[in-house]
Protein backbone atom coordinates (compact mmCIF):
# COMPACT_ATOMS: atom_id res chain seq x y z
CA UNK A 1 0.00 0.00 0.00
CA UNK A 2 1.44 3.32 -1.05
CA UNK A 3 1.55 5.99 1.61
CA UNK A 4 1.66 9.37 -0.05
CA UNK A 5 2.87 11.10 3.11
CA UNK A 6 5.78 8.69 3.35
CA UNK A 7 6.59 9.24 -0.30
CA UNK A 8 6.49 12.99 0.23
CA UNK A 9 8.88 12.80 3.18
CA UNK A 10 11.14 10.47 1.22
CA UNK A 11 11.17 12.84 -1.73
CA UNK A 12 12.11 15.78 0.47
CA UNK A 13 14.93 13.79 2.07
CA UNK A 14 16.17 12.73 -1.37
CA UNK A 15 16.29 16.34 -2.55
CA UNK A 16 18.33 17.30 0.52
CA UNK A 17 20.79 14.45 -0.08
CA UNK A 18 21.04 15.42 -3.76
CA UNK A 19 21.73 19.09 -2.92
CA UNK A 20 24.39 18.27 -0.34
CA UNK A 21 25.94 15.70 -2.68
CA UNK A 22 26.02 18.16 -5.56
CA UNK A 23 27.71 20.77 -3.37
CA UNK A 24 30.30 18.29 -2.17
CA UNK A 25 30.89 16.99 -5.67
CA UNK A 26 31.44 20.48 -7.05
CA UNK A 27 34.02 21.25 -4.37
CA UNK A 28 35.82 17.92 -4.84
CA UNK A 29 35.69 18.15 -8.63
CA UNK A 30 37.34 21.57 -8.52
CA UNK A 31 40.30 19.94 -6.78
CA UNK A 32 40.44 16.77 -8.91
CA UNK A 33 38.68 17.01 -12.26
CA UNK A 34 39.77 13.63 -13.65
CA UNK A 35 38.64 11.63 -10.61
CA UNK A 36 35.36 13.51 -10.58
CA UNK A 37 34.55 12.34 -14.11
CA UNK A 38 35.39 8.74 -13.13
CA UNK A 39 32.97 8.98 -10.21
CA UNK A 40 30.27 10.58 -12.32
CA UNK A 41 30.61 7.90 -15.01
CA UNK A 42 30.09 4.86 -12.79
CA UNK A 43 27.11 6.39 -10.96
CA UNK A 44 25.52 7.53 -14.22
CA UNK A 45 26.06 4.07 -15.74
CA UNK A 46 24.40 2.49 -12.70
CA UNK A 47 21.32 4.72 -12.94
CA UNK A 48 21.11 4.24 -16.70
CA UNK A 49 21.03 0.49 -16.06
CA UNK A 50 17.99 0.78 -13.80
CA UNK A 51 16.01 2.83 -16.33
CA UNK A 52 17.03 0.78 -19.38
CA UNK A 53 16.64 -2.50 -17.54
CA UNK A 54 13.13 -1.43 -16.54
CA UNK A 55 12.24 -0.89 -20.19
CA UNK A 56 13.55 -4.36 -21.00
CA UNK A 57 11.53 -5.93 -18.17
CA UNK A 58 8.38 -4.11 -19.26
CA UNK A 59 8.90 -5.58 -22.72
CA UNK A 60 9.38 -9.05 -21.24
CA UNK A 61 6.14 -8.75 -19.28
CA UNK A 62 4.25 -7.41 -22.29
CA UNK A 63 5.51 -10.39 -24.28
CA UNK A 64 4.91 -13.14 -21.74
CA UNK A 65 2.31 -11.85 -19.30
CA UNK A 66 2.05 -13.26 -15.77
CA UNK A 67 0.89 -12.06 -12.39
CA UNK A 68 4.46 -11.46 -11.22
CA UNK A 69 4.72 -8.49 -13.57
CA UNK A 70 1.68 -6.77 -12.09
CA UNK A 71 3.38 -6.68 -8.70
CA UNK A 72 6.41 -4.73 -9.95
CA UNK A 73 4.96 -2.98 -13.00
CA UNK A 74 4.39 0.34 -11.23
CA UNK A 75 8.04 0.58 -10.15
CA UNK A 76 9.29 -0.51 -13.58
CA UNK A 77 7.11 2.08 -15.27
CA UNK A 78 8.28 4.83 -12.92
CA UNK A 79 11.96 3.97 -13.47
CA UNK A 80 11.45 3.80 -17.24
CA UNK A 81 9.84 7.25 -17.20
CA UNK A 82 13.08 8.64 -15.74
CA UNK A 83 15.08 7.69 -18.84
CA UNK A 84 14.95 11.24 -20.29
CA UNK A 85 16.34 12.60 -17.01
CA UNK A 86 19.16 10.02 -16.98
CA UNK A 87 20.02 10.81 -20.59
CA UNK A 88 20.19 14.53 -19.82
CA UNK A 89 22.60 13.73 -16.98
CA UNK A 90 25.10 12.43 -19.56
CA UNK A 91 25.88 15.97 -20.70
CA UNK A 92 28.66 16.68 -18.13
CA UNK A 93 30.45 13.51 -19.22
CA UNK A 94 30.73 14.85 -22.75
CA UNK A 95 33.09 17.52 -21.42
CA UNK A 96 35.31 14.92 -19.78
CA UNK A 97 35.88 12.41 -22.58
CA UNK A 98 39.57 13.27 -22.79
CA UNK A 99 39.89 12.76 -19.03
CA UNK A 100 38.29 9.33 -19.24
CA UNK A 101 39.38 7.79 -22.54
CA UNK A 102 42.86 7.52 -24.04
CA UNK A 103 41.35 7.35 -27.53
CA UNK A 104 39.92 10.85 -27.01
CA UNK A 105 43.40 12.34 -26.56
CA UNK A 106 45.26 13.00 -29.86
CA UNK A 107 48.69 12.67 -28.21
CA UNK A 108 47.84 9.22 -26.82
CA UNK A 109 46.50 8.07 -30.20
CA UNK A 110 49.62 9.29 -32.00
CA UNK A 111 51.86 7.40 -29.56
CA UNK A 112 49.97 4.10 -29.72
CA UNK A 113 49.69 2.21 -33.04
CA UNK A 114 46.78 0.13 -31.70
CA UNK A 115 44.72 3.21 -30.84
CA UNK A 116 45.57 4.66 -34.24
CA UNK A 117 44.30 1.48 -35.90
CA UNK A 118 41.03 1.70 -33.95
CA UNK A 119 40.53 5.37 -34.71
CA UNK A 120 37.93 4.60 -37.37
CA UNK A 121 35.60 3.58 -34.52
CA UNK A 122 37.04 5.16 -31.37
CA UNK A 123 36.86 8.84 -32.16
CA UNK A 124 34.79 11.56 -30.57
CA UNK A 125 32.56 12.53 -33.50
CA UNK A 126 31.55 8.92 -34.27
CA UNK A 127 31.13 8.25 -30.53
CA UNK A 128 28.64 11.11 -30.27
CA UNK A 129 26.73 9.95 -33.36
CA UNK A 130 26.46 6.39 -32.05
CA UNK A 131 25.21 7.53 -28.68
CA UNK A 132 22.67 9.85 -30.29
CA UNK A 133 21.32 6.79 -32.11
CA UNK A 134 21.20 4.77 -28.88
CA UNK A 135 19.35 7.54 -27.06
CA UNK A 136 16.78 7.95 -29.82
CA UNK A 137 16.15 4.21 -29.94
CA UNK A 138 15.77 3.95 -26.16
CA UNK A 139 13.39 6.89 -25.97
CA UNK A 140 11.34 5.49 -28.85
CA UNK A 141 11.09 2.10 -27.15
CA UNK A 142 9.99 3.68 -23.87
CA UNK A 143 7.38 5.76 -25.70
CA UNK A 144 5.96 2.86 -27.71
CA UNK A 145 5.73 0.49 -24.75
CA UNK A 146 3.95 3.13 -22.70
CA UNK A 147 1.65 4.10 -25.59
CA UNK A 148 0.54 0.51 -26.22
CA UNK A 149 0.35 -0.54 -22.57
CA UNK A 150 -3.46 -0.39 -22.74
CA UNK A 151 -3.37 -3.50 -24.96
CA UNK A 152 -2.35 -5.59 -21.94
CA UNK A 153 -6.00 -5.60 -20.93
CA UNK A 154 -7.43 -9.09 -21.57
CA UNK A 155 -10.50 -7.37 -23.00
CA UNK A 156 -8.46 -5.50 -25.61
CA UNK A 157 -9.00 -6.59 -29.23
CA UNK A 158 -6.72 -9.42 -30.34
CA UNK A 159 -4.96 -7.36 -33.08
CA UNK A 160 -3.97 -4.75 -30.49
CA UNK A 161 -2.63 -7.38 -28.11
CA UNK A 162 -0.63 -8.94 -30.94
CA UNK A 163 0.71 -5.51 -31.90
CA UNK A 164 1.92 -4.97 -28.31
CA UNK A 165 3.68 -8.34 -28.32
CA UNK A 166 5.35 -7.52 -31.62
CA UNK A 167 6.54 -4.16 -30.26
CA UNK A 168 7.85 -5.87 -27.13
CA UNK A 169 9.77 -8.48 -29.13
CA UNK A 170 11.37 -5.84 -31.34
CA UNK A 171 12.14 -3.74 -28.26
CA UNK A 172 14.07 -6.60 -26.67
CA UNK A 173 16.12 -7.15 -29.82
CA UNK A 174 16.94 -3.46 -30.14
CA UNK A 175 17.72 -3.23 -26.44
CA UNK A 176 20.19 -6.11 -26.66
CA UNK A 177 21.96 -4.60 -29.68
CA UNK A 178 22.17 -1.01 -28.45
CA UNK A 179 23.17 -1.87 -24.88
CA UNK A 180 25.97 -4.09 -26.19
CA UNK A 181 27.43 -1.24 -28.23
CA UNK A 182 26.84 1.26 -25.43
CA UNK A 183 28.72 -1.01 -23.03
CA UNK A 184 31.63 -1.15 -25.46
CA UNK A 185 31.62 2.62 -25.94
CA UNK A 186 31.28 3.77 -22.34
CA UNK A 187 32.92 0.97 -20.33
CA UNK A 188 35.04 -1.37 -22.42
CA UNK A 189 36.80 1.46 -24.24
CA UNK A 190 38.17 2.70 -20.90
CA UNK A 191 40.73 -0.05 -21.59
CA UNK A 192 40.93 0.16 -25.40
CA UNK A 193 43.36 -2.75 -25.72
CA UNK A 194 40.91 -5.15 -24.09
CA UNK A 195 37.97 -6.86 -25.74
CA UNK A 196 35.43 -9.53 -24.75
CA UNK A 197 32.59 -11.04 -26.73
CA UNK A 198 30.79 -11.77 -23.46
CA UNK A 199 30.85 -8.21 -22.16
CA UNK A 200 27.72 -7.00 -23.95
CA UNK A 201 25.65 -9.89 -22.57
CA UNK A 202 27.08 -9.27 -19.11
CA UNK A 203 26.15 -5.59 -19.25
CA UNK A 204 22.62 -6.39 -20.41
CA UNK A 205 21.95 -9.02 -17.76
CA UNK A 206 23.42 -6.72 -15.11
CA UNK A 207 21.02 -3.95 -16.10
CA UNK A 208 17.94 -6.19 -16.15
CA UNK A 209 18.96 -7.76 -12.83
CA UNK A 210 19.38 -4.35 -11.17
CA UNK A 211 16.06 -3.08 -12.56
CA UNK A 212 14.23 -6.23 -11.52
CA UNK A 213 15.77 -6.12 -8.05
CA UNK A 214 14.97 -2.41 -7.73
CA UNK A 215 11.33 -2.98 -8.69
CA UNK A 216 11.05 -5.98 -6.37
CA UNK A 217 12.41 -3.98 -3.44
CA UNK A 218 9.89 -1.19 -4.17
CA UNK A 219 7.00 -3.67 -4.42
CA UNK A 220 8.00 -5.42 -1.21
CA UNK A 221 8.11 -2.09 0.64
CA UNK A 222 4.80 -0.94 -0.85
CA UNK A 223 2.94 -4.14 0.08
CA UNK A 224 4.87 -5.08 3.20
CA UNK A 225 1.92 -4.70 5.59
CA UNK A 226 -0.91 -6.04 3.47
CA UNK A 227 1.01 -9.15 2.41
CA UNK A 228 2.41 -10.07 5.79
CA UNK A 229 -0.43 -12.49 6.56
CA UNK A 230 0.02 -14.19 3.20
CA UNK A 231 3.52 -15.33 4.21
CA UNK A 232 2.33 -16.84 7.52
CA UNK A 233 3.56 -13.78 9.39
CA UNK A 234 1.59 -11.41 11.62
CA UNK A 235 0.17 -8.61 9.50
CA UNK A 236 0.18 -5.06 10.79
CA UNK A 237 -2.61 -4.07 8.39
CA UNK A 238 -6.29 -4.15 9.38
CA UNK A 239 -8.33 -7.03 8.02
CA UNK A 240 -9.95 -4.82 5.39
CA UNK A 241 -6.54 -3.77 4.05
CA UNK A 242 -5.18 -7.26 3.52
CA UNK A 243 -4.98 -8.61 0.02
CA UNK A 244 -6.83 -11.83 -0.72
CA UNK A 245 -5.42 -14.53 -2.95
CA UNK A 246 -1.95 -16.03 -3.20
CA UNK A 247 0.02 -12.78 -3.16
CA UNK A 248 2.93 -14.50 -1.43
CA UNK A 249 2.98 -16.89 -4.38
CA UNK A 250 3.55 -13.93 -6.68
CA UNK A 251 6.49 -12.86 -4.53
CA UNK A 252 7.79 -16.41 -4.76
CA UNK A 253 7.64 -16.04 -8.54
CA UNK A 254 9.64 -12.82 -8.23
CA UNK A 255 12.18 -14.64 -6.10
CA UNK A 256 12.47 -17.43 -8.65
CA UNK A 257 13.07 -14.93 -11.45
CA UNK A 258 15.58 -13.06 -9.30
CA UNK A 259 17.43 -16.34 -8.75
CA UNK A 260 17.53 -16.85 -12.51
CA UNK A 261 19.04 -13.40 -13.05
CA UNK A 262 21.63 -13.93 -10.29
CA UNK A 263 22.72 -17.27 -11.74
CA UNK A 264 22.88 -15.93 -15.30
CA UNK A 265 25.00 -12.95 -14.24
CA UNK A 266 27.36 -15.21 -12.30
CA UNK A 267 27.62 -17.64 -15.22
CA UNK A 268 28.52 -14.89 -17.71
CA UNK A 269 30.98 -13.20 -15.33
CA UNK A 270 32.71 -16.49 -14.56
CA UNK A 271 32.75 -17.55 -18.23
CA UNK A 272 34.41 -14.29 -19.24
CA UNK A 273 37.04 -14.68 -16.51
CA UNK A 274 37.63 -18.39 -17.21
CA UNK A 275 38.18 -17.89 -20.94
CA UNK A 276 40.53 -14.97 -20.32
CA UNK A 277 42.48 -16.95 -17.70
CA UNK A 278 42.75 -20.02 -19.97
CA UNK A 279 43.95 -18.07 -23.01
CA UNK A 280 46.36 -15.92 -20.97
CA UNK A 281 46.78 -13.37 -23.77
CA UNK A 282 48.43 -10.04 -22.83
CA UNK A 283 45.71 -7.82 -24.30
CA UNK A 284 42.97 -9.74 -22.49
CA UNK A 285 44.52 -10.27 -19.07
CA UNK A 286 45.49 -6.59 -18.93
CA UNK A 287 41.90 -5.78 -17.91
CA UNK A 288 41.90 -8.28 -15.05
CA UNK A 289 45.41 -7.69 -13.71
CA UNK A 290 44.65 -4.49 -11.75
CA UNK A 291 41.38 -6.04 -10.55
CA UNK A 292 42.80 -9.31 -9.18
CA UNK A 293 46.52 -8.61 -8.49
CA UNK A 294 46.00 -5.49 -6.39
CA UNK A 295 43.75 -4.54 -3.49
CA UNK A 296 40.90 -4.35 -6.01
CA UNK A 297 40.62 -8.11 -5.57
CA UNK A 298 38.80 -7.43 -2.28
CA UNK A 299 36.06 -5.69 -4.28
CA UNK A 300 35.95 -8.68 -6.61
CA UNK A 301 35.47 -11.01 -3.64
CA UNK A 302 32.78 -8.71 -2.26
CA UNK A 303 30.96 -8.93 -5.59
CA UNK A 304 31.17 -12.71 -5.53
CA UNK A 305 29.62 -12.66 -2.06
CA UNK A 306 26.81 -10.11 -2.49
CA UNK A 307 26.12 -10.39 -6.21
CA UNK A 308 25.99 -14.18 -6.25
CA UNK A 309 26.89 -16.20 -3.13
CA UNK A 310 24.53 -14.80 -0.50
CA UNK A 311 21.59 -14.14 -2.89
CA UNK A 312 21.95 -17.64 -4.35
CA UNK A 313 21.77 -19.29 -0.92
CA UNK A 314 18.86 -17.16 0.30
CA UNK A 315 16.84 -17.57 -2.89
CA UNK A 316 17.02 -21.34 -2.59
CA UNK A 317 14.67 -20.96 0.39
CA UNK A 318 10.99 -21.07 -0.52
CA UNK A 319 10.03 -19.28 2.68
CA UNK A 320 12.45 -16.42 2.12
CA UNK A 321 10.97 -15.81 -1.33
CA UNK A 322 7.43 -15.73 0.08
CA UNK A 323 8.22 -13.15 2.77
CA UNK A 324 8.10 -9.69 1.14
CA UNK A 325 10.34 -8.04 3.72
CA UNK A 326 13.05 -10.69 3.35
CA UNK A 327 12.86 -10.71 -0.44
CA UNK A 328 12.80 -6.92 -0.53
CA UNK A 329 15.90 -6.68 1.66
CA UNK A 330 17.74 -9.13 -0.57
CA UNK A 331 16.64 -7.23 -3.67
CA UNK A 332 17.94 -3.99 -2.15
CA UNK A 333 21.26 -5.74 -1.49
CA UNK A 334 21.42 -6.73 -5.16
CA UNK A 335 20.82 -3.13 -6.22
CA UNK A 336 23.75 -2.11 -4.03
CA UNK A 337 25.79 -4.97 -5.50
CA UNK A 338 25.17 -3.62 -8.99
CA UNK A 339 26.38 -0.19 -7.86
CA UNK A 340 29.58 -1.84 -6.59
CA UNK A 341 29.85 -3.70 -9.90
CA UNK A 342 29.59 -0.42 -11.84
CA UNK A 343 32.32 1.03 -9.63
CA UNK A 344 34.49 -2.07 -10.24
CA UNK A 345 34.03 -1.78 -14.00
CA UNK A 346 35.10 1.87 -14.15
CA UNK A 347 37.46 2.85 -11.33
CA UNK A 348 40.34 0.31 -11.69
CA UNK A 349 40.99 1.50 -15.25
CA UNK A 350 42.14 4.83 -13.79
CA UNK A 351 43.32 3.63 -10.37
CA UNK A 352 45.40 0.55 -11.28
CA UNK A 353 47.65 0.72 -8.23
CA UNK A 354 44.91 -0.51 -5.92
CA UNK A 355 41.56 0.20 -4.33
CA UNK A 356 40.88 3.88 -3.75
CA UNK A 357 37.62 5.45 -2.67
CA UNK A 358 37.57 9.13 -3.57
CA UNK A 359 35.40 11.82 -2.04
CA UNK A 360 33.91 12.38 -5.48
CA UNK A 361 32.68 8.76 -5.48
CA UNK A 362 30.58 9.34 -2.38
CA UNK A 363 29.45 12.79 -3.52
CA UNK A 364 28.42 11.54 -6.97
CA UNK A 365 26.35 8.74 -5.43
CA UNK A 366 24.62 11.24 -3.15
CA UNK A 367 24.04 13.85 -5.88
CA UNK A 368 22.91 11.66 -8.77
CA UNK A 369 21.34 8.98 -6.60
CA UNK A 370 19.43 11.55 -4.59
CA UNK A 371 18.17 13.24 -7.73
CA UNK A 372 17.07 9.90 -9.21
CA UNK A 373 15.34 8.89 -5.98
CA UNK A 374 13.52 12.21 -5.67
CA UNK A 375 12.32 12.06 -9.27
CA UNK A 376 11.30 8.41 -8.86
CA UNK A 377 9.22 9.15 -5.76
CA UNK A 378 7.57 12.07 -7.53
CA UNK A 379 6.61 9.86 -10.47
CA UNK A 380 5.42 7.12 -8.10
CA UNK A 381 3.00 9.58 -6.48
CA UNK A 382 1.51 10.35 -9.90
CA UNK A 383 1.06 6.72 -10.97
CA UNK A 384 -2.11 5.00 -9.72
CA UNK A 385 -1.61 2.50 -6.92
CA UNK A 386 -1.14 -1.10 -8.02
CA UNK A 387 -3.23 -2.65 -5.26
CA UNK A 388 -6.11 -3.55 -7.59
CA UNK A 389 -3.87 -5.03 -10.28
CA UNK A 390 -1.96 -7.05 -7.69
CA UNK A 391 -5.20 -8.32 -6.19
CA UNK A 392 -6.47 -9.41 -9.62
CA UNK A 393 -3.15 -11.10 -10.38
CA UNK A 394 -3.30 -12.94 -7.06
CA UNK A 395 -6.77 -14.26 -7.84
CA UNK A 396 -5.63 -15.39 -11.29
CA UNK A 397 -2.34 -16.73 -9.96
Amino acid sequence: MIRRNALGRGEAAAWIVAALGALGFAVAAHADRATAFQSYLFVWWFLLGISLGSIAMLAVHDLTGGGWGEVIRSALDSAARLLPLVLVLVVPLLFGLADLYAWARPDAVAADPLLAAKRWYLRIDFFLVRNAVYFVVWLALAYLLRKWAFARDPQAPLPQRERLRAIAAIALLLYAATVTFAGVDWIMSLSPRWFSTTFGFLVGIGQTLSAFAFATACAAWRLREAVGSQANLPSTAPESARLPGDVAGLFQDLGNLLLMFVMTWAYLAFTQYLITWAEDLPNEIAWYLPRVDTSWHAVALLLVAIHFGLPFLVLLSRRAKRVPRALGALAALLVFAHLVDSFWLVAPAHRPAGFTLAWTDVAAIAALGGLFAAAFLRVERDIPATRESVQQAAHRG
